[in-house]
């Protein structure tokens, strides 16, 4: 099945949430001109309007085809386009003579005199001539109309069928099987409406060469892919109300909502923009079906919500509540004690989608039996979960911090100033990444090397809060994204035992054995050295070395544990600092643990060799280990 089939199949779920077929959530203030029925002076002012007709993709510069009720200031009340290269005033004259027949046949068919009133008032000039606008409308403006206090005309469910039938006739082609429903049905010459996706309204399909076609057709012929105007007009519906976002603060668009999470914006400017710079995952379930936790009941919808959005607020103290609402959920009953047979009749659906300036751009589509992605999710969270920076809990990052860390953005002390230092992250890994989520398959190698590259980079010192919770969730996200490439295809004693420097699991693992990791932890342990307390260092060994040391080992640490020893050690045994506190309150002295890491790089086969790039991980997580071993959190 694919996503139109799955999007037809799935309308039934949605149908009290949808709009009628042929209306749309204007995404402008539409202006509103209200008739006196007592023949008083009309009142004009901008309004928000929860839905409106929306205009068919059959109207072209040389077509004359309005809507219903609403549309731009040539039809709706006969003001010339001056921009167009032909009789201006001719054209809109010709335009809002078709706008003014469609009302008169719309009344005609239903009865609403609300529209005969409306179609009455605009069709004399000297009304229009009396219309007072505060500003004057631009070509893209939209207009329309209501009678006093009377309900929109809109909302009747007998206009609602007159366009969608009207729509039906004027965009009809023959009569053939529609290769999405199946049924024998009048097919589209179009598909007749767009979906607005990050301010641009690309088509669902669009054929620019008859190869591309289905069902017989051509790109000339009446029929482009057998596609009754049904499943035409209730595709469109179906996919706009999943794409629909949260608002936020502000009132506009937030990064995520109940079906859809945005992956991916373009924020260039002018002629830099490009559409396919922006992508957005839309998740959903064929049937709802619920999880039971504590006293609370989950839409399974909610766990994709929860692996890929952006956190909301940055945590502060604790681990952020998505992380621990997920792990509940996964390990929560279905709801009803829904049965083996009843999972396997529903299906879950994912696609990644980007707008083009013509067409909309499938670039994955997912669709699973509903219980290997419960279980797929939980293997991808317990391979990616790790200890935070300064060690206050372990949980795992969402794909929105993974991918932003994978840009390695420049820290500021107001997010709003922090820029990419890095090109926006390929879609193919981001796609093999959400495969990985969902089915199971192994997460791209190439994950592993764009994070090793950034984990380089170091981050300036910062006194904001804001900013050092900000750089460590980006070094979270991106030992998170080494551990998951790593740990992956291992047992699960291997993937607890790299969530942190010490665990009961670390008899069972290869890598916590091996030099490389030993390493890792060896620089932290020299970093602390040198950065005793009290101490301001303005560039840190780790700064100047840390490319080196992770690379080739064998060619830094002789010089670095010299400095130590020489240099640091015996100022701080001087000043009576070698004991630091670990994370869990224990104290050691920090020769001591610079020693004990010594002679076990010793029994690994000593300081290796240049480092191949799954090895650089390695050392990359036994350093983050130490680091967050060595500080401890706020409290």
């Amino acid at each position: 099945m694919g996503l139109l089939n799955a999007l037809v199949d799935s309308a039934d779920r949605f149908k009290d949430d949808l709009l009628p077929i042929g209306y749309t959530i204007p995404g402008q203030s539409v202006w509103v001109i209200n008739i006196d029925p007592a023949g008083g002076e009309a009142v004009v002012k901008k309004k928000s309007i929860d839905k409106v007709p929306l205009t068919p993709k059959d109207r072209t510069s040389s077509k004359t085809s309005p809507t219903l009720l609403v549309d731009k200031p040539s039809y709706a009340v006969g003001i010339p386009n001056q921009e167009i290269k032909s009789d201006a005033k001719a054209v809109a004259t010709k335009e809002h003579a078709a706008f003014v027949k469609l009302l008169f046949d719309a009344a005609d068919a239903t009865g609403n005199l609300t529209i005969k009133t409306i179609a009455t008032f605009i069709s004399d000039e000297k009304n229009l001539k009396s219309l007072k606008f505060p500003t004057i409308p631009k070509k893209s403006d939209l207009i329309t109309f209501q009678v006093g206090s009377e309900a929109w005309p809109t909302d009747d469910p007998a206009v609602q069928r007159f366009w969608e039938t009207y729509i039906q006739k004027r965009l009809g082609g023959e009569e053939r099987t529609c290769v999405v429903c199946g049924h024998h049905r009048r097919t589209t010459r179009i598909m007749p409406f767009p979906v607005k996706l990050f301010g641009y309204s690309p088509q669902i399909l669009s054929f620019n060469e008859s190869a591309f076609c289905s069902g017989g057709g051509t790109k000339d012929s009446p029929f482009i892919a057998s596609i009754c105007f049904s499943c035409a007009g209730r595709v469109p519906q179906v996919l706009q109300h999943l794409l629909l976002l949260d608002k936020n603060a502000e009132g506009k668009d937030a990064n995520s909502g109940r079906h859809a999470v945005v992956l991916a914006r373009d924020d260039a400017k002018g002629g830099t923009k490009q559409p396919l710079r922006n992508q957005v995952a839309v998740f959903w379930t064929k049937e709802p079906l619920h999880l039971v936790t504590l006293g609370s009941s989950h839409e399974v919808d909610e766990l994709p919500r929860l692996t890929l959005a952006d956190l909301e607020e940055l945590p502060t103290k604790d681990q952020p509540a998505y992380a621990s609402q997920l792990r509940e959920m996964l390990e929560a009953p279905w709801e009803g004690g829904a049965s083996r047979a009843a999972l396997a009749m529903n299906r879950f659906y994912l696609a990644i989608l980007s707008p083009n300036k013509s067409r909309l751009v499938v670039r994955e589509w997912l669709e699973q039996d509903i219980e290997p992605v419960h279980r797929n999710l939980a293997r991808y969270i317990n391979a990616l979960q790790i200890i935070h920076p300064d060690g206050r809990g372990i949980w795992f990052p969402p794909l929105a911090a993974v991918l932003a860390a994978l840009q390695s953005p420049t820290s500021a002390k107001r997010k709003i100033d922090e820029k990419p230092r890095l090109p926006q992250v390929d879609p193919d890994l981001t796609r093999k990444l959400i495969r990985c989520m969902f089915t199971g398959t192994k997460p791209p190698q190439a994950l592993l090397i764009r994070a090793l590259h950034c984990f380089r980079i170091p981050d300036p010192p910062t006194d904001n809060d804001q900013q050092h919770e900000r750089q460590m969730l980006r070094r979270m996200a991106l030992a998170a994204a080494m551990k998951l490439v790593l740990t992956y295809d291992r047992s699960e004693q291997e993937e607890r035992a790299m969530e942190e420097r010490h665990t009961e699991y670390d008899d069972d693992s290869d890598y916590k054995k091996q030099s490389p990791y030993l390493c890792g932890c060896l620089l932290a342990i020299l970093e602390a050295i040198q950065a005793r307390p009290g101490k301001k260092v303005n560039t840190t060994l780790v700064d100047r070395f840390y490319g080196a040391a992770s690379t080739a080992p064998a060619m830094v640490f002789g010089n670095l544990i010299n400095m130590a020893t020489k240099a640091h050690l015996p100022k701080l045994r001087r000043e009576n600092m070698e004991t630091f506190m670990l994370r869990n309150g224990e104290k050691v002295n920090i020769n001591d643990l610079m020693t004990e890491c010594c002679d076990q790089i010793d029994k690994a086969g000593g300081f290796p060799p240049p480092l191949p790039p799954e090895q650089q991980a390695q050392f990359a997580l036994g350093f983050y280990h130490q680091r967050a071993e060595l500080r401890r959190p706020k409290k």
